[in-house]
């Protein structure tokens, strides 16, 4: 187990809250195009949900974390089906991910798409929405990096089965883990590359690339490749954490997905510190939707806390 100094915790205290954040954040540009560099959003506001709101993105998140820290820990099918059992009873009228938001309707997007099945326990699509759920796994086993990444692997399998959601999941998590120990970016990016040797060679090929990508070129999509490849983007062309979520988010498409994991990478690499002080109080979020408790930032800030004790 790694020494808990005060900059881990620094670390681990920005990456959940962070997630939170940048899902917050991107939730109002959630369906809206790609935004002009000249015009993007640069503070948090109201779309299909309150401003400062996070979404299901965070929620399954906290759902895993909580997971995690059971008395006699559960496995990872266990963890995937609780998360499904939640996801699935959301409240009633959300609005499925991708949809465009009133602002973001105000700012060009196009109408959606007819909406397909909705996922319930398996989807052989590489949707990205399971990403952000793994994210606490680097938390939990901070002491074993090919532990952290057999859990992510596997969680993600267990619902996902399409090998970019089981490969991305787990790099996902290891490259947490690295910025979580203070490993710089473009490191902790190369490192968790090194380590991940499952992964499909299109998606190793794009993360290896991402950072020199044009930001016409790129895009909030729904897959695995397309979302690791623009928050990758972000987290290697940018230098602090709202640059990192303003950039990633702006480029619209399933901004709050994006959002998230952007959000929980530039946590951990700029501290919790480094997460606009505004924007940490704004964030919040009901959750379970049902009867849940109202998360602001001291308790995601807590529960990140418990993981790294673990």
């Amino acid at each position: 187990m790694p020494a808990i100094t005060p900059d881990l915790r620094e670390r681990a205290r920005g990456c959940l809250l962070g997630a939170a954040v940048g899902d917050a954040f991107g939730m109002a540009l959630e369906g809206a195009p790609m935004q002009p560099v000249n015009a993007q959003l640069r503070e948090m506001r109201q779309g299909r949900l309150p401003q400062g709101s996070f979404t299901t993105h965070t929620g399954t998140m906290l759902t895993l974390a909580e997971g995690l820290l059971e008395e006699e820990p559960l496995g990872a099918e266990a963890l995937a089906a609780r998360v499904e059992a939640v996801r699935t009873h959301r409240a009633e009228g959300a609005r499925p991910a991708g949809r465009p938001t009133i602002l973001a309707r105000v700012l060009g997007a196009q109408p959606p798409a007819p909406a397909g099945p909705a996922a319930t326990e398996v989807t052989a699509a590489p949707d990205a929405a399971v990403l952000t759920r793994c994210l606490p796994i680097a938390l939990a086993h901070l002491d074993n990096r090919f532990a952290c990444m057999a859990l992510a692997r596997d969680v993600a399998r267990a619902t996902h089965p399409h090998p970019d959601c089981a490969a991305g999941a787990a790099f996902v998590a290891v490259l947490l883990w690295h910025l979580v120990q203070g490993v710089a970016p473009r490191q902790a990016v190369q490192h968790s590359l090194q380590a991940s040797s499952d992964l499909p060679p299109m998606l190793e090929e794009t993360i290896r690339w991402a950072s020199t990508r044009v930001r016409d070129t790129l895009t909030n999509g729904g897959q695995v490749q397309q979302i690791i490849e623009s928050t990758v983007w972000g987290l290697l062309t940018t230098a602090s954490f709202a640059e990192a979520v303003t950039r990633v988010t702006n480029l619209g498409g399933n901004a709050a997905v994006a959002g998230a994991l952007i959000g929980a990478w530039a946590g951990a690499a700029y501290r919790h510190s480094g997460i606009p002080a505004d924007w940490r109080t704004q964030v919040w979020g009901t959750w379970p939707p049902r009867g849940g408790r109202i998360w602001r930032e001291k308790d995601l800030v807590q529960l990140a806390e418990r993981l790294v004790l673990s």
